[in-house]
């Protein structure tokens, strides 16, 4: 326990943190809790980027962190979502170089690609269900065949299966 307790001292040593400092979110749907239990509604979800004045660590559960964010409302959350620095942007040439959210950017990409030719042709086609079903079982059927080493090799091939 003295352990776990020296470990966690440490960490928000590393951290730089001490009561009343401004942190940032930076997880996406942060939730901030009532309870320092973690547990029941949220009474905010936050997001990446939010600025968040931290109170210091719950007493009794030295995983939930107290903090207040810009609008006044006050709860818990872990620490694994707060940061000293403010979550970066990506940004794009084609906007003067304007900053935009990142999984805005992730998005405006997955739409262009399902706006392809090849996208469009294959929303075109009407499948029916015993086509759809056909192709599930012959994915399945062909991924049945491969074999553990087989797996295997290509996982250390490509730098896992450690």
């Amino acid at each position: 326990m003295k352990g776990l307790f020296t470990a966690i001292f440490l960490l928000s040593a590393s951290l730089g943190l001490a009561a009343d400092k401004q942190l940032y979110v930076k997880s996406k749907d942060t939730k901030l809790f009532p309870k320092s239990d973690l547990k029941g509604a949220p009474v905010a979800t936050l997001q990446p980027g939010d600025e968040v004045t931290w109170k210091g660590a719950d007493a009794r559960n030295k995983l939930a962190h107290k903090v207040v964010t810009k609008a006044s409302k006050e709860g818990f959350t872990v620490q694994a979502n707060l940061t000293t620095q403010k979550p970066g942007q990506e940004t794009l040439k084609a906007d003067d170089g304007k900053p935009i959210d990142g999984q805005a950017f992730a998005s405006s990409g997955a739409a262009t690609k399902a706006l392809s030719e090849t996208g469009l042709k294959y929303a075109g086609e009407k499948k029916n269900i015993a086509e759809l079903t056909r192709g599930i079982m012959t994915a399945e059927g062909v991924a049945a065949t491969v074999k553990d080493k087989e797996i295997n090799a290509v996982a250390t091939r490509m730098g896992g299966a450690k």
